[in-house]
């Protein structure tokens, strides 16, 4: 079905096989379809609470219109409802509708259709309800779409085409809708549009359908593409305007189609068969709509809906694939022509250049001063030959003019970000000439110059990446050295901008074509200007040249200029900006590092400012002054930095911010301090100078005395606020988009002495506006009082205004306020929640007929009803956008009553109040005036320094927080209260003094204890003993002055707040002129706390542990814990009994909790770790985090252990731990008690104090789990993982105070706990299982220590880790590993690098001392000071049962499967105890290997003798091969091979006929071997699965260490091999030839070369043979990871590589193993470069084994040749993924094993990637390294030809002064080289030139080597002949 492989004249049954749907399947859905629109007429809404009819019932979609494709489709069922009388009807309610509509068809859908599925799959879009039809075999789906609709049209006669009345479509241009929003109401006559159409045009649809489908396969790469009904609307315009025939080549017309999607940018499409220019409030929006961004389709029925949408869908990604698809077959004519495309007017032509798609100006939206009426094609022009839309229908396309396409008005808000990538963003290949031109003019420049730069600094928009499409700018900045300050600058500069000039005007020799360079009038003075001009891709660059200097020099990234750099500037009386240029590069990185988002704004405002300009350009006086462009790009920056500061965002929030600056460009004051500060007195005395000046200043922040904000920003600012109200800054929603909250100038960046006015113009609401709020809100609050349960009981007894605005705070713009309605039905504080919701409901009633009843001159909004217990509704200024103000309503107790000055509440209330709360503040709203009047009657300055202080709160609570929320903002007023009342209660106080003051409180918030006494007191014993508790509560303390239950500094997040408080402190707005801080007033922070209240042995109403007795009082004394009951069931059985293939099923059965004790203990947990949070006794909380076996889910069934640790603010490092454990553990054990007595929770709780810490147990039917309750500093604060420098505070806190190792691993519970969730759940079962194990044996060893649990565990992590990694695995082998670990505890040494590594010095002196302490050494992964294995008594014990266990599970056998795993793995071991490591768990055991070999030697001895006893065939001798055979065996697991040579094979050819014959006689003495002898080893044969395999294994009776055989029979091609020379070369020609002449495989032969292996390998030193079995052991733990991923190379290639690593790197018999291993796995991961070969068994002296060698040598690397036999390429190219191998190489060489002693890494060997015949002592090597030398590593052979030879056949040589040619020869032209991977010959010379050359090479004499730059030998042709 694919289209771009059907031929053209096939693509016809490719639509009728393939395409069409299934004619059954249409059929039923339609049936289907048909029954449910029935059903609908006829039930309707008639249940509803406002019944609802169908009126008629359309069929659309592409089913509806004929347009379906096989397999998938969509339709559509529109539903046109009574109900809806106009298109905003359906707004209000679709919702309703379409639940009901749910409802009715899951009850049609009770009796099924036959062969059809019903589902709902997920509804994703709004006023739709989707539903899936399928066949039972689900081939074949529709997709059906139920939308409720508004019947605009009215009854259709569909026998006449009749126009829609125009005021249908004025309507809808009324209703405020979004584009295609009511689409659906035009569903029939866009089904009537495409339906009419002949059927072949609907097969091209299907055929462009297909091809949309086959691109956008992915659904998430469908919702970024075009839909599909465009590409139905482009197919039918391509139709009409280039065929309109009913007979048509499909081909033709897909590829007019996939013409127009490639000219998408041009493409503007409509047609006026049922709407037209005639109606002027139609033609003016179809003219806005004709100038969005192209792509523009509009839907033929509904002129809103632009289907192609330019600005929103990834057109180009279909552009690309329909711009590749050209020379496929569906474009291939029979005759092999390329298919045509239509041609008409509009279409674009085949291999034109993009064009702006339009036709003849009949068909084009007339202009305003003709005729509005459509005008007809001309006369003679080509009439459709089917049904299709007469002439004023005809579609109508117009050209896609730059101007109308980028206007940001026309832009909807959701479309903008595609606008910029479409039309904004800079043509890259303009970018590339640019970039090219400017570095030739540069080269220019510092060639022939006489004025030497010392650099160039490009700048500019260019240089800023603020480039934009078109046009634009860029500064090239020549710093020169003839320039030694400021002043310098203008005596010199005339001479070399002169110069610059004739060297560019006699330069400029056209170096980019395509790119022209003008010189135009230079109105820039010291600056040399030109134009960079291409005409082809309409882009220009204003390119200005200057020379200046170099007053910053080279700074790193990131560092600041010296201050003395901007002094010297501040001293030269420069102008403001006129060294602007000096500091280009600080401009360029300023904007240059900001995100690609952000520089996108920028284009975005540019282009706004442009168009500004151009719009104005001659009408405007001002307009030459406008502020320059790089303004607003700062501007913008601005915006970002403080209202977003994300990589993403929305784009239209971000430009109405911009806009709305712009608006305050008389407030603007911008300037950064990121290249100059307020430190240096003579910039600090310029920048307040600078602040001093008239508004907007906008400093650039490279250069101090530049304000780039001068200039008219008048003109801006007006079209800045008429574009707010375009569709721009409108959402989806059809709501304005609101901006960022940004002032236009900082607080911090205000002079202290500033501060006031700052309030005055930045925080004060507009008066105007409060007026009519606080109007609208007296006629609101009557209103309620009059109305509210007119008819009920209830009466209202007062309104009362509470909030900022009540208090005379609120800030302007978004302010907040509450309106408490006092009710007559609450009688106590208790029942203001009982009724609430009813109340609500009236008060919402009545506030809704407020709304329609009342005129206000503010805008009355109440937001659409979600909480019933919550009601709000908003004021705004209809005339300040952003002036607003939030009310909630709040139904309260009157508690007070009737309030008169002077009134103090009686105790009696507070009384009250203190028995009925359950949490701080719940009733706060009854004390709603005596809040309101504490603040209200304060003075005005006050009110003004709340705001401020509000402000700066605002500010704080937009930064990033984490966990936690910041105090509440009454709190911060308060505060601001409580300090002036200290501080002296002046009314007209300094403000930036007042300000400081309440900074300093804060940041000092760990003393803060602020209470009044003006409402409550100490009189009352109830209140008394009240206050006392609330005051000893942990700090900060802010209480309510109305409310004592109110701590407003409560579990809040203090400590963020200081951090931004100290930082304010050293800002300016807290600095005085001279730099110095200012002071704040005298405060204390612990307020004076009246003596009655200081009674330290008040009870508390739940029972208290007197200090430091840790007893409990008797009554409250909790049980001992015991077992739960039925728990103990598994206890008495012993494991050793269980048979292993039973182990899981103990665990399923036993061992794991039940899942409903386990949830009931969650449940719990979380519940408690809840309450630790929230509780009032503690000190701030972080976090709580879960530990011990709980935490890490390894909870065995009956008792289990947990921990509970609380991170506590309090905590500020390691060691406050012990300072304040007791005191928080005493609040701790307060709140746990309170808990387990007044808490109902799934688990039955019991705490305990003790003197050793605080614990609780939660018991379950048949669990129990005893939880530690740890308080903890938070190490990692809130990053995921630690850095280096928590371990170097931890070593140091351990240090300091003397504490054991591992003493603070409870700071680090959270990466314990994340360590073990990340493994899999079967691994949980074996942690389980060994934890049962290890409790039984508690049972019976009496001095275990629990503290094991923990070793265990991350032993069995570790064991799984190394063994297994799979998430399936065999529970006996599992536990087996495990134990056989615990029995070589004398050598365990485990870590991970998970958290920590050895890059940090004081990490890795750690590592390197618990490396060194005695074994075992089992290293907590998240804290390295802690070796949880320390127990070493306990460890013996255990050793003991783990070998009692392993013997119970193969009773009486040998030891069964386990993985293959050591007690150290080589990733830990430091490199300078590799020899140890080899030794202790590599090297074989001697007794084992002497039976292995006396076994072998038996075996061999009878094969010798009984094979082939009844035949002529004799055994000639058998050879043991493979590692055993070598001496590099390893200890667990080797192989080997018995290489079997029998007189019968006479050939390699008969080795491959007559192998089946000869295994089948050896398996069969194998067998009789196996009865007659035994062995001291176990002899095992496998199952004969195949005739070419035979093995056997050999393993230990009582160790852990087997071999695998394989048996090979194979031909005697040595014969009797002399141990003094190589074999014949006969041997290896004969071989070569049969290779080359069959289909036979690399080394297919190799066995026959077994003994030349073993001895390549047998004679290297022992040392050697060690580091081969530490490779080897390395691979196989490579292999075990990565054996899914890919094949690995060969074992073999490896054991090579080392001994060629030990060849050319040391050679010595005793070396460096760190050293070696470490060259092995560099040669690794450099393999594509390595060409490894040896000449000891074949070399270059025998013609055919040369040529097959030198193209064995040019194989695709890497190559790494068997020394024993030719054709075995072991590093087999491309065959291998050694890509995976060298990635593992690459991640371990930064591992411990290439450590030395002192933790510093060991060196490689050096050694050569690539051998060459020069490496063999050959006297032909000179010329073949030459060749190697410069050929590419990854060259294949043909590549490899070209280099060797010349055009002419001559040998093509790199240095033609090395080597000269004395003589050549011709030689025979059969000779040459075999491609081994296809088995072919080829000839090495091109074509047709077939012969050899003969080189004779001598070495050039020493004189003229010295000479050559080369170090490589240098020769001459002579004698020694070279012939190839």
């Amino acid at each position: 079905m694919d289209v771009y492989h059907t031929p053209a004249a096939a693509l016809d049954s490719l639509v009728a096989r393939n395409l069409l749907p299934s004619s059954e399947f249409l059929a039923a859905a339609r049936r289907a379809l048909g029954d449910l629109a029935a059903s609908l007429r006829e039930r309707g809404g008639r249940t509803a609470a406002q019944p609802w009819r169908v009126l008629k019932i359309a069929k659309g979609g592409s089913e509806g219109r004929g347009t379906a494709l096989s397999g998938g489709c969509d339709s559509e069922l529109v539903l046109f409802l009574t109900c809806f009388k106009s298109f905003e009807d359906q707004r209000v309610r679709r919702a309703e509708i379409l639940s009901e509509l749910q409802t009715l068809l899951q009850s049609w859908w009770q009796k099924p259709i036959h062969g059809l599925s019903f589902e709902f799959p997920r509804q994703d879009r709004p006023g739709v309800l989707r539903f899936r039809l399928a066949s039972l075999d689900l081939k074949h789906w529709m997709d059906v779409n139920l939308v409720p609709a508004f019947d605009a049209l009215g009854p259709l006669n569909s026998n006449v085409k009749v126009k829609p009345v125009p005021q249908v479509y004025s309507t809808l241009l009324n209703s405020g809708c979004q584009g295609g929003e009511h689409a659906a109401c035009f569903s029939e006559l866009r089904r009537n549009f495409v339906n009419t159409r002949p059927a072949k045009v609907k097969n091209l649809i299907l055929l462009v359908k297909h091809w949309y489908r086959q691109v956008c396969r992915e659904e998430a790469r469908r919702e970024v593409l075009p839909p599909a009904y465009a590409l139905e609307l482009l197919t039918i315009f391509a139709w009409e305007q280039g065929c309109g025939k009913n007979a048509f080549s499909l081909a033709q017309g897909l590829r007019t189609v996939l013409g127009l999607i490639q000219q998408y940018q041009h493409l503007c499409i409509f047609w006026t068969l049922h709407y037209g220019f005639e109606d002027t409030a139609v033609s003016c929006f179809l003219r806005q709509q004709l100038e969005r961004p192209r792509p523009v389709i509009l839907d033929p029925a509904d002129p809103t809906w632009d289907v192609g949408n330019g600005a929103a869908w990834r057109w180009d990604i279909l552009a690309q694939e329909a711009g590749s698809c050209y020379e496929r077959p569906c474009f291939l004519q029979a005759a092999g022509g390329a298919v045509q495309p239509w041609k008409g007017p509009g279409l674009p032509r085949a291999g034109a250049a993009p064009h702006p798609i339009q036709q003849d100006s009949a068909q084009r939206p007339p202009e305003k001063n003709h005729s509005l009426h459509a005008v007809c094609p001309r006369t003679g022009g080509r009439r459709p030959s089917g049904p299709a839309p007469g002439p004023s229908g005809a579609a109508s396309i117009i050209p896609s003019t730059r101007g109308a396409a980028s206007d940001l008005s026309q832009i909807a808000a959701k479309d903008l970000d595609r606008f910029v990538q479409d039309h904004l963003k800079p043509n890259p290949q303009f970018q590339k000439q640019v970039s090219k031109a400017i570095d030739v003019i540069l080269s220019r420049l510092r060639e022939k110059c006489v004025y030497k730069a010392s650099r160039v600094s490009k700048g500019g928009s260019f240089g800023r990446g603020t480039d934009l499409r078109g046009g634009c700018d860029a500064e090239l900045v020549i710093f020169f050295n003839c320039f030694n300050d400021y002043k310098d600058q203008s005596t010199c500069r005339p001479q070399i901008l002169s110069e610059m000039r004739a060297q560019l005007e006699s330069g400029w020799q056209d170096p980019v074509p395509g790119l022209s360079l003008q010189f135009p009038e230079q109105t820039v003075p010291g600056a040399l200007q030109f134009h960079l001009v291409s005409t082809a891709l309409e882009s220009w660059m204003d390119v200005t040249m200057l020379p200046v200097f170099d007053a910053v020099g080279q700074l790193c990234s990131g560092a600041k200029p010296a201050p003395q750099v901007y002094s010297t500037l501040l001293n030269s009386s420069c102008q403001g900006g006129e060294h602007a240029a000096c500091f280009s590069e600080l401009r360029r990185n300023f904007v240059n590092t900001r995100p690609a988002k952000l520089k996108n704004l920028i284009l975005l405002v540019k282009h706004w400012y442009h168009q500004v300009a151009a719009q104005n350009k001659g009408q405007q006086p001002a307009l030459a002054s406008l502020p320059p462009v790089y303004a607003l790009e700062l501007l913008t920056i601005f915006a970002w930095e403080q209202g977003c500061g994300k990589d993403s965002f929305k784009t239209a929030e971000g430009l109405k911010t911009v806009l709305g600056l712009v608006q305050q460009h008389q407030q603007l004051c911008v300037y950064w301090t990121v290249n100059y500060s307020f430190e240096d007195p003579a910039i600090r005395t310029h920048l307040l100078g600078q602040l001093q000046k008239k508004r907007p200043l906008v400093l650039d922040p490279a250069d101090p005395t530049w304000n780039v904000g001068q200039g008219s920003w008048e003109l801006l600012a007006q079209e800045a606020a008429a574009l707010e109200t375009r569709v721009c800054f409108r959402s989806g929603k059809g709501t304005s988009v609101q901006p960022w909250d940004v002032m236009p100038a900082l607080l911090y960046q205000t002079p202290a002495g500033d501060l006031d006015k700052y309030i005055s113009e930045f925080l004060q609401p507009n008066r105007q506006f409060l007026a009519q709020v606080n109007k609208a809100v007296d006629a609101i609050c009557s209103f309620l009082r009059e109305n509210c349960f007119r008819n009920s009981a209830i009466k209202v007894l007062k309104v009362v205004k509470g909030g900022s605005l009540a208090k005379g705070t609120a800030l302007r713009g978004r302010s907040d306020a509450d309106l408490v309605v006092f009710l007559n039905c609450f009688s106590q504080f208790t029942e203001q929640g009982t009724k609430r919701t009813e109340v609500i409901s009236e008060i919402r009633a009545q506030l809704e007929a407020c709304q329609q009843e009342m005129q206000f001159e503010v805008k009355f909004e109440i937001p659409k009803w979600e909480n019933p217990r919550v009601l709000s509704f908003s004021l705004r200024s209809q005339t300040m956008l952003d002036q607003s103000v939030d009310f909630d309503v709040l139904p309260a107790f009157d508690a007070l009553g009737q309030l008169v000055p002077g009134y103090r509440p009686p105790s009696q209330v507070y009384v009250d109040l203190i028995h009925s709360y359950n949490h701080a503040g719940e009733f706060s709203t009854c004390f709603t005036e005596l809040q309101r009047n504490f603040i209200i009657s304060r003075p005005t300055k006050l009110k003004s320094l709340i705001r401020l202080v509000k402000y700066w709160y605002r500010q704080c609570n937009k930064m990033p927080k984490g966990r936690g929320s910041l105090p509440p903002q009454h709190g911060l007023e308060l505060l601001t209260v409580y300090a002036w009342e200290q501080g002296g209660r002046d009314p007209q106080f300094n403000m930036a003094q007042g300000f400081r003051t309440v900074l300093e409180l804060v940041s000092q918030y760990h003393q803060l204890c602020v209470y009044w006494t003006v409402n409550y007191n100490d009189k009352d014993k109830t209140v008394r003993d009240f206050l006392n508790r609330q005051l000893r509560q942990p700090r900060p303390i802010i209480l309510d002055p109305a409310d004592p239950t109110g701590n407003l500094s409560h579990n809040a997040r203090w400590d963020l707040l200081a951090e931004e408080a100290a930082a304010c402190m050293s800002a300016l707005c807290c600095m005085s002129r001279d730099g110095t801080p200012i002071r704040p007033w005298p405060v204390k922070t612990l307020a004076r706390v009246i003596c009655s209240f200081l009674v330290l042995n008040c009870e508390f109403w739940f029972p208290v542990c007197r200090q430091g007795s840790g007893s409990f009082s008797s009554r409250f004394r909790p049980p001992t814990p015991r077992p739960p009951a039925g728990a103990m069931g598994i206890w008495g059985s012993h494991l050793y009994s269980v048979q292993p293939e039973k182990l899981d099923e103990l665990i399923e059965n036993s061992l794991r909790p039940y899942e409903e004790c386990q949830r009931q203990i969650h449940d719990t947990v979380n519940a408690i770790c809840a309450i630790l949070q929230e509780t009032e006794q503690m000190p701030p909380t972080i976090s709580v985090v879960k530990g011990g076996s709980y935490g890490r889910e390894t909870m065995l069934r009956g008792n289990s252990d947990g921990t509970i640790v609380i991170f506590v603010s309090d905590f500020e490092q390691f060691q406050d731990q012990e300072k304040k454990r007791d005191e928080i553990l005493t609040k701790l054990w307060l709140c746990l008690t309170e808990c387990q007595f007044t808490r109902k929770m799934p688990a039955k709780m019991e705490v305990q104090k003790s003197p050793s810490g605080l614990t609780f147990q939660l018991s379950t039917r048949s669990q129990n789990i005893t939880f530690k309750v740890l308080p903890a500093y938070n190490a990692l604060g809130l990053s995921e993982k630690p850095t280096p420098q928590t371990y170097r505070e931890l070593r140091r806190a351990l240090d300091m105070t003397k504490a054991h190792p591992g003493e603070f691993s409870v700071c680090f519970a959270e990466l314990q706990q994340r360590f073990f969730h990340n493994h899999p759940r079967k691994l949980k079962d074996l942690i389980l299982l060994v934890k049962y194990w290890y409790q039984q044996c508690q049972e019976r060893l009496k001095g275990l220590y629990h503290l094991l649990v923990y070793a265990l565990e991350l032993l069995t992590v570790y064991a799984w880790e190394q063994g297994c990694r799979a998430e399936n695995f065999d529970m006996a082998e599992a536990i087996r590993t495990v134990l056989g670990l615990i029995t070589q505890q004398e050598q365990l040494c485990i870590y991970w690098m998970v958290n920590y590594n050895f890059e940090n010095e004081t990490v890795r002196n750690i590592l390197l001392s618990q490396l060194r302490s005695p074994r075992p050494v089992i290293l907590d992964p998240a804290d390295p000071t802690n070796n949880v294995s320390k127990e070493k008594a306990c460890w013996q014990l255990l050793k003991q049962e783990a070998w009692s266990w392993l013997s119970s599970l193969s009773p009486g056998q040998s030891p069964g499967p386990s993985w293959n795993v050591l007690p150290v793995p080589l990733f830990a071991t430091p490199g300078h105890h590799l020899d140890k490591f080899i030794k202790d768990f590599l090297q074989p055991n001697r007794q084992f290997l002497d039976q292995i070999t006396e076994a072998v030697k038996f075996i061999r001895e009878f094969l010798q003798k009984n094979c082939f006893s009844h035949s002529r065939t004799k055994v000639q001798k058998i050879v043991e091969g493979g590692s055993t055979g070598k001496g590099t065996a390893l200890k667990t697991g080797s192989d080997a091979d018995l290489v079997v040579f029998t007189d019968s094979l006479k050939s390699y050819t008969s080795q491959k006929n007559e192998r089946c014959r000869i295994i089948k006689e050896i398996h069969t003495q194998l067998v009789a071997c196996q009865r007659e002898k035994e062995f001291e080893v176990k002899f095992e044969i496998s199952k004969w699965k195949a005739p070419r395999v035979l093995s056997f294994s050999l393993k230990s009776k009582v160790l852990n260490e087997s071999v695998n055989f394989d048996v090979l029979p194979a031909f005697n091609a040595l014969g009797q091999l002399n141990s003094d020379s190589p074999p014949s070369p006969k041997v290896y020609a004969d071989l070569i030839d049969l290779y080359k002449s069959s289909d036979t495989l690399d080394g297919e032969f190799s066995t026959c070369f077994t003994e030349l292996q073993r001895k390549f390998v047998v004679s290297r030193p022992t040392k050697l043979k060690d580091l081969i079995r530490l490779v080897k052991h390395w691979y196989r733990q490579c292999e075990r990871k990565l054996k899914h991923k890919g094949s690995l190379p060969p074992k073999y290639a490896v054991e090579l590589l080392t001994i060629y690593s030990w060849e050319q790197g040391s050679g010595a018999e005793n070396f460096d193993t760190a050293e070696g291993f470490r060259t092995v796995l560099e040669l690794i991961t450099k393999y594509r470069q390595l060409c490894v070969f040896w000449t000891v068994n074949y070399n270059f002296e025998d013609e055919t084994v040369r040529n097959f060698l030198l193209t064995q040598i040019q194989r695709t690397r890497p190559v790494i040749l068997d020394p024993a036999d030719p054709t075995g390429d072991v590093g087999g190219g491309d065959r291998w993924c050694w890509h995976l191998l060298a990635k593992e190489a690459t991640e371990w060489l930064s591992s411990f094993c290439f450590t030395d002693g002192t933790g510093y890494p060991v060196q490689s060997w050096k050694v050569p990637i690539v051998q060459t015949p020069g490496s063999c002592g050959m006297g032909i090597q000179p010329l073949v390294n030459e060749m190697f030398a410069f050929r590419s590593p990854r060259t294949r052979n043909g590549n490899a030809r070209r280099d060797f030879w010349g055009s002419s056949g001559s040998c093509f040589l790199k240095n033609p002064l090395a080597v000269t040619v004395a003589r050549s020869t011709l030689l025979h032209p059969s000779s040459r080289f075999s491609d081994s991977s296809r088995n072919q010959d080829r000839p090495v010379l091109p074509r047709p030139a077939r012969w050899t050359l003969a080189l004779h090479v001598t070495r050039l004499p020493r004189h003229t080597r010295a000479h050559r730059a080369s170090p490589a030998p240098s020769f001459f042709v002579n004698h020694s002949v070279f012939s190839t």
